[in-house]
């Protein structure tokens, strides 16, 4: 048995950044990771499918290019090359990690998966560790629905879908959520006939009804096709290639296709751990709970990032690495409760958002304002033939203080960052007035969001 003063079981963001924490704190760590370090947003998420949405975007301004007075030849996309590029862009990033951790003498890597034996004890191959502080760092995965016949048929997930060899002719996808909405534009723009498929009556059904429907007018406008209130119950083969059928807005239907995208949520990873050995309790959907510490229901035992559910996102889950350190090492207090998580989105116009929606705030009642400012109004905007979308801005009626923030527009994973701080300092609609922002930029939507009526 091989003794630690942490063991940290996930060598994703949160484990990874953990670990580092621990270790510079003189604490010897070890490491546990079953596939490769970086986890999902290094190898299979953010950084490879912004890189392919980048290619995209390249193809789509050239072939655009007549709107701002620029003569182009032919345009194609050279899809095993995009691939490539993403494979190296990846690599270099993912051996960074692995360096960084050979050249810390008190941090040990084990390869391969964490199972609990007991309280304080995992084993990971042949290896038994312990610990009196364990983190659980180990991140979720695809969540694949019971659809009959989906068994019997190949389909392509997030992950499968930025490894192919060549691209299909046509697409389904299965699901209206954030993958459906930079993939259907990603392949759209690379030549493939996509259709979204999806249960609920509006795609990212948790977005406010004008959000959702203004991208699902962009994504129209891109010839991605939308098919929303359709309940799917059954895939199968197809001589086109693959069909799904299910109760649409006329009775059954039946789509065909030549490839399927299956892309209908996240699922944790903690079916995969043994926690009951540790008394380690999960929620009703696989979840890990923890209280405001992070602290699980097991002795010694907390868990962080998306394994613990609510908001997946790489920088929450790095975010909730960084409180719990500051707890686990230097006794601080942290409230994890009452941060504002902001999140994008990263099609094209983008999508990003801070707070409470205006949904959210009717439905508890809440007395507010919305201040809503189109970026077609926008000088820069429509200098660079960006003017879709626009900022819309929510706050306490009676003192202003900014409740929330949500924009669909240019740049607005950028952009969002001022209204983050905005909500993080309680400033009020007043505050965003006063502040001078430069002309012409993007950012002066958000002011004139606040001057609107």
């Amino acid at each position: 048995m091989k003794k630690y003063d942490l063991i940290v079981i996930g060598g994703g963001t949160s484990g990874v950044s953990l670990a580092h924490r621990a270790g510079a704190h003189n604490w010897q760590v070890a490491l546990v990771e079953k596939s490769k370090l970086g986890g999902t947003c290094i190898n299979v998420g953010c950084i490879p499918s912004k890189t392919l949405i980048g290619s995209a975007k390249v193809l789509h301004m050239i072939r655009d290019s007549g709107q701002y007075g620029i003569r182009t030849g032919e345009a194609s996309a050279d899809w095993p090359a995009i691939v490539k590029r993403k494979d190296e862009l990846v690599a270099r990033i993912r051996n960074r990690s692995y360096k960084n951790i050979e050249g810390k003498t008190n941090i040990t890597l084990y390869e391969g998966e964490a199972v609990f034996d007991s309280p304080h004890r995992v084993r990971v191959n042949d290896d038994i560790l312990s610990a009196e502080r364990i983190v659980i760092a180990a991140g979720a995965r695809t969540a694949i629905p019971p659809l009959t016949g989906l068994d019997k048929v190949s389909y392509l997930t997030s992950t499968s879908v930025m490894e192919l060899e060549q691209l299909p002719d046509s697409l389904l996808i299965v699901g209206g959520g954030i993958i459906a909405l930079e993939f259907s534009q990603l392949l759209s723009r690379l030549g493939v006939e996509v259709t979204i498929i999806q249960r609920d009556q509006r795609l990212a059904p948790n977005l406010d009804p004008d959000i959702s429907e203004e991208i699902r007018r962009i994504l129209e406008t891109e010839n991605v096709g939308v098919i929303t209130g359709f309940n799917v119950k059954e895939v199968g083969r197809s001589a086109k290639g693959v069909y799904v059928s299910g109760e649409g807005a006329t009775g059954t239907e039946s789509i065909s296709g030549s490839s399927l995208l299956v892309a209908t949520g996240r699922m944790p990873n903690s079916d995969r751990l043994n926690l009951a050995a540790a008394g380690i309790d999960t929620d009703q959907r696989g979840y890990i709970t923890v209280d405001n510490n992070f602290k699980t229901s097991g002795e010694g035992v907390w868990a962080v990032g998306d394994i613990t559910g609510g908001m997946m996102f790489t920088h929450k889950a790095w975010h909730d690495s960084l409180l719990l350190s500051r707890y686990l090492m230097n006794n601080e207090k942290i409230e994890p409760g009452k941060r504002a998580i902001p999140f994008a989105i990263y099609t094209e116009p983008e999508i990003a958002g801070v707070g409470i929606n205006e949904t959210t705030a009717s439905a508890s009642g809440l007395n507010v304002k919305v201040y809503k400012y189109p970026f077609a109004y926008q000088g820069r905007a429509r200098a660079i033939g960006k003017i879709d979308g626009f900022v819309k801005l929510i706050a306490n009626k009676e003192d202003g203080i900014i409740l929330g923030a949500h924009i669909i527009g240019p740049e607005a994973g950028e952009l969002i960052h001022e209204l983050i701080t905005a909500i993080y300092f309680k400033a009020t609609i007043n505050d965003l007035r006063d502040i001078i922002h430069v002309h012409p930029t993007l950012s002066e939507a958000i002011l004139n969001s606040a001057w609107s009526r």
